[in-house]
């Protein structure tokens, strides 16, 4: 989903003043000049960007990534992260492959006013709208005076990451659930910060109801539905990875973003063949 998201300078210092040594620098980090980008993995939304008119470009490279950018110190940590969340999410989604041969795309846009420039060349960016992840490329607004926090950028560089993984996204529960789990987890790994899984899945208050979730092809309209199917979603992911079959999860999770009916990968690898199954046995693990 297209998120809030901010510039992380306020989550860095507060690791800085937390005394948490952040991952070093991708060490493959390379600024090169625009025709040495390798552009094997740009789609026609990120070369609207590239093209923008008026944008000044800068390019680096690290190992699995090219930022767009004009300030480096930023670029550099969103790096990074970038690469620290692909090795985290490569090690936890055992027996998953990185699918694409390429370096997914991350531009970052300074300014508001860059943002809604980029907007209105897209057509299609709505006006709230903060950052947005599509196939292998990020658009991430820079912005010292939001109140986000890194976590949301953790939010959607792992959705980017996750796409390299998969032939397609999976479903919206599945997509939006997996990116906050890796939120949750992968970002406090980011930090240092050492999480138990299962002591985060305490009881869920806000449940979205468990059939429309799995259906589901939109986000709800209202703030307090679209919160619960966030959280209910991440709980559907936490529950397939702490209380269900552990090998069964990526094979499960290919089935459905190969465009996989989620009644038939339930059954085939976790033995529920219904909706009222899924639900019965979620609920258990939820409330």
């Amino acid at each position: 989903m297209n998120r809030g998201a901010s510039a992380i300078a306020a989550a860095w210092l507060a690791l800085g003043a937390q005394g948490v040594a952040a991952p070093p620098v991708d060490p493959d980090w390379q600024e090169v000049p625009r025709e040495q980008a390798d552009l094997r993995l740009l789609t026609p939304r990120g070369r609207t960007a590239l093209d923008l008119p008026g944008a000044d470009w800068r390019h680096a490279q690290s190992g699995h990534f090219v930022i767009h950018f004009e300030q480096a110190i930023f670029a550099r940590k969103v790096a990074r992260m970038a690469e620290f969340f692909y090795t985290y999410i490569a090690a936890d989604l055992a027996g998953a492959q990185d699918r694409v041969e390429g370096r997914s795309h991350i531009f970052i846009f300074r300014s508001e006013k860059d943002w809604k420039a980029f907007g209105a060349v897209a057509g299609d960016v709505p006006e709230w709208t903060f950052s947005q992840v599509s196939g292998p490329v990020m658009f991430l607004q820079q912005a010292a005076d939001t109140s986000s926090s890194g976590d949301v950028l953790a939010h959607e560089m792992a959705h980017l990451v996750v796409n390299r993984f998969l032939e397609r996204p999976p479903p919206l529960w599945l997509n939006e659930g997996l990116a906050e789990f890796y939120e949750e987890f992968a970002y406090s790994a980011f930090k240092g910060i050492k999480k138990s899984r299962r002591a985060q899945f305490r009881r869920l208050d806000r449940l979205f109801p468990v059939g429309p979730l799995l259906e589901a092809s939109a986000y709800p309209q209202d703030a307090a539905s679209v919160q619960a199917f966030y959280q209910t979603a991440k709980y559907m992911v936490g529950w397939l990875r702490l209380d269900r079959p552990a090998d069964q999860f990526v094979p499960f999770l290919e089935d459905l973003s190969r465009g996989g009916i989620f009644r038939d990968a339930f059954a085939k690898h976790y033995n529920l063949p219904t909706t009222a199954d899924v639900e019965g046995a979620f609920l258990k693990f939820a409330r």
